[in-house]
């Protein structure tokens, strides 16, 4: 690992036609942090984590963030939205702008299991 501590994070941030798009930021011991792109109608699909908490931190534009068992609420700009070990969680962008949000790990390796919505 470098010593870099700063980052711009949606000069980071990729998009794609293909479906929304996750970046690596930084993996250390302790956890690991992603940025996500989310174009309009594009999905994070619904999944949990066995072994740790997701954190995700909206910087840019709004999602209808999937809270399991058929709920959801919206998640905008500067909104924070936890998973804890084994919550489902997941997104889609019903919106007209792209999305962008940081996605902080509690542990490098927490595991990915797709649930349904």
């Amino acid at each position: 690992m470098d010593n870099q501590r700063i980052f711009g994070l949606e000069q980071i941030a990729c998009f794609s036609e293909q479906g929304a798009t996750v970046t690596s930021i930084i993996e250390t011991e302790n956890s690991s942090i992603a940025i996500w792109g989310v174009q309009p109608q594009q999905i994070v699909q619904p999944h949990s984590h066995p072994d740790g908490q997701d954190t995700w931190v909206m910087l840019k534009g709004t999602l209808t963030y999937c809270l399991g068992d058929g709920q959801t609420q919206i998640l905008r700009q500067g909104d924070v939205a936890i998973a804890e070990k084994n919550q489902v969680h997941g997104a889609i962008n019903h919106g007209r702008e792209n999305a962008i949000f940081v996605s902080i790990y509690s542990a490098p390796h927490i595991g990915y299991q797709k649930e349904s919505a």
